[in-house]
């Protein structure tokens, strides 16, 4: 894989193309919503209240949603699985409003007591998704993240999101360290040297699952996932819309309707690459019964959310890309 000589020239295409959720279903959805609609005739599908039409499918009835009754929030949980594990857990929580996203990250080994499953694995939040799929999923982040409504689901292999960059020709990245590891039980190889260069899409799953050089561990994999997914949110800008749409489409699961699709589309029409912040649930790591748990810390997780809930365009002007 060659290093990048001269920066790569931007081409020239659809000037409000997006990449949200690693070009996933959110490329569908927050790119080029204005040129579907436009381009082709679909205006019949927009108007009204966006809100009106949506029924959370985890969070409906909390005490958090009776706290913001009116947000116009529109809230999509990223599922990355991997051997039937979630590894990539984020929420893309969409302002229709202010059109800003704030993407919230809950770390794979995220301690959540499951009293129905023995076993220090099965209290992890990532195992969830292995015994109660895409509902249980949402029900488990929903409460971690103190109740937040979760109204829609999107899932995507490791092969899927390889498929997506390569459409996309590559993501251009800066490897912070040198990358090595293997694991033949997982048929998994990871082989990166450092410094900027473009990743393919094997080179770019194997930069979003290494974790054993962080000193953090599973905190420094998930802030090498929201750099990666704050990079492409910026290089996808330009990028052929109907290739990568296409591509996306063919590799992700969802809930997400065509019709729907659209309609939120159409919200984002007029987004900037700047309209994005990445935040991550406060917490620690700890061991508890021999096992290795990232702990969160629910009160200031709650007051996080109430936080992004409550932004005002005038905040929202000041902030820029935020670590929780």
């Amino acid at each position: 894989m060659a290093r990048i000589e001269e920066k790569r020239k931007k081409k020239k295409g659809f000037g409000i193309g997006k990449f949200l959720i690693i070009v996933v279903v959110l490329a569908l959805v927050l790119a080029g919503g204005k040129v579907l609609i436009e381009k082709y005739g679909l205006l019949g599908l927009v108007g009204g209240d966006i809100m009106d039409d949506i029924t959370p499918i985890a969070g409906g009835d909390s005490d958090f949603s009776r706290e913001f009754p009116d947000s116009k929030r529109v809230n999509i949980l990223f599922l990355g699985t991997n051997s039937g594990l979630s590894d990539t857990m984020m929420v893309f929580s969409f302002d229709t409003e202010l059109k800003r996203v704030d993407e919230i990250s809950v770390p794979r080994d995220t301690y959540y007591e499951r009293p129905n499953f023995p076993g220090a694995a099965y209290q992890k939040i990532n195992s969830v998704y292995e015994t109660e799929g895409f509902q249980g999923c949402a029900q488990a982040v929903s409460n971690v993240l103190g109740g937040v409504p979760i109204h829609f689901y999107a899932q995507i292999t490791d092969e899927g999101v390889a498929h997506v960059v390569d459409a996309m020709g590559g993501i251009e990245m800066n490897v912070p360290m040198d990358m090595n590891y293997e694991d033949p039980a997982q048929n998994l190889y990871i082989h990166l040297t450092a410094g900027p260069q473009v990743l393919d899409g094997a080179h770019a799953v194997q930069y979003l699952r290494f974790r054993s050089g962080y000193p953090t561990a599973d905190l420094g994999r998930v802030n090498a996932q929201q750099e990666f997914l704050k990079e492409a949110f910026k290089q996808s800008v330009g990028f052929g819309f109907p290739k990568v749409a296409a591509a996306a489409a063919k590799e992700v699961t969802s809930d997400i309707t065509p019709r729907m699709a659209v309609r939120i589309g159409s919200e984002a029409a007029g987004m900037s690459a700047e309209s994005f912040a990445a935040w991550t649930i406060p917490g620690v790591p700890n061991m508890m019964n021999g096992a290795s748990y990232y702990v969160s810390d629910r009160a200031a997780t709650a007051e996080m959310m109430r936080q992004i809930y409550s932004m005002t365009a005038e905040q929202d002007a000041e902030t820029g890309e935020k670590d929780g």
